[in-house]
């Protein structure tokens, strides 16, 4: 249990930590999750096709950060209120597709291919085959911040806007790619929640952003990114969250009452986390 919930929040945080690279951030990642999963079981119910369900997935999701990152860099819109209002936007956008679905009298649930031994579903379906992707997903994210011309520009930006703007740095270019990536990791969670939970609702993914926000700090990330960007923060915080989730599930069993002591432990740790982090940023000196 702790290992595919920290796979869900893996992908959509590491995703998430290219956004927040840049000193920016976007809330309305697990409404566009949500946007993602429900288009993207619509198309397998009725082509059958695993692997166009994927290519569908992780499509929505990248058109949608991108329509996000156009409205931040392009119309120079608050990012505050622009994420708040496109969350709000996404959200009834899901529950419109859900709904029509079931008045179409389509069942939104992704069953199981009709051949049990799929060799598509056999491999793809498997955790550990999930647990892999992430791993790989990572790594690939953690070469791009560590040894790529655009992951070092990233942090620029994220460090002192101004001064990447004055060596020449495009930062509308950088915004695009950053939110580019973002919707890869949130259509890859989209993806594997839909194979791990085998239906689609308006619930579905339900807390992911807080998560997400979590599992990033919890991981040693600053939230307002620069240089001491990391994408294997989201991957340690992302099992750390989950370990979290499923302690306080046994603790405090599956109530209302454990659920919001649960929801009050996160913002606790949360603003613990962030308080000790940002004490430790503080120096006299400019990060090299």
């Amino acid at each position: 249990v702790v290992i595919k919930r920290a796979m869900i929040i893996g992908f959509l945080a590491t995703g998430a930590s290219f956004i927040f690279a840049i000193g920016s951030f976007d809330l309305s990642l697990g409404a566009n999750m949500l946007v993602s999963a429900a288009v993207g079981a619509t198309v397998y119910n009725a082509t059958g096709s695993l692997i166009l369900m994927l290519a569908v997935c992780i499509a929505v999701c990248v058109v949608l950060s991108l329509i996000n990152a156009s409205l931040a860099s392009v119309f120079n819109l608050p990012v505050f209120v622009m994420t708040i209002a496109m969350m709000s936007v996404f959200t009834a956008l899901a529950t419109l597709i859900i709904s029509n679905v079931d008045a179409n009298g389509i069942d939104t649930r992704l069953s199981r291919p009709s051949n049990p031994d799929n060799v598509y579903y056999q491999v793809i379906g498997n955790m550990w085959f999930q647990l892999a992707m992430l791993v790989i997903f990572v790594l690939l994210c953690a070469f791009l911040f560590d040894y790529m011309k655009m992951g070092r520009r990233q942090k620029f930006i994220g460090g002192n806007p101004v001064c990447a703007r004055l060596t020449g740095i495009a930062p509308m270019g950088i915004t695009i790619f950053s939110f580019t990536v973002a919707g890869v990791g949130v259509g890859l969670a989209a993806y594997f929640t839909i194979l791990q939970d085998v239906s689609v609702s308006t619930s579905s993914g339900g807390g992911v952003g807080m998560n997400m926000l979590i599992a990033i700090v919890f991981g040693g990330m600053a939230i307002s990114g620069g240089p001491r960007t990391k994408a294997l923060a989201a991957f340690i915080g992302g099992f750390s969250m989950a370990f979290l989730d499923q302690f306080m599930t046994l603790l405090l069993l599956d109530t209302n009452t454990g659920s919001a002591v649960t929801q009050v432990v996160k913002a606790v740790l949360f603003l613990t986390v962030v308080t000790l982090l940002s004490l430790s940023y503080r120096t006299k000196l400019l990060p090299r």
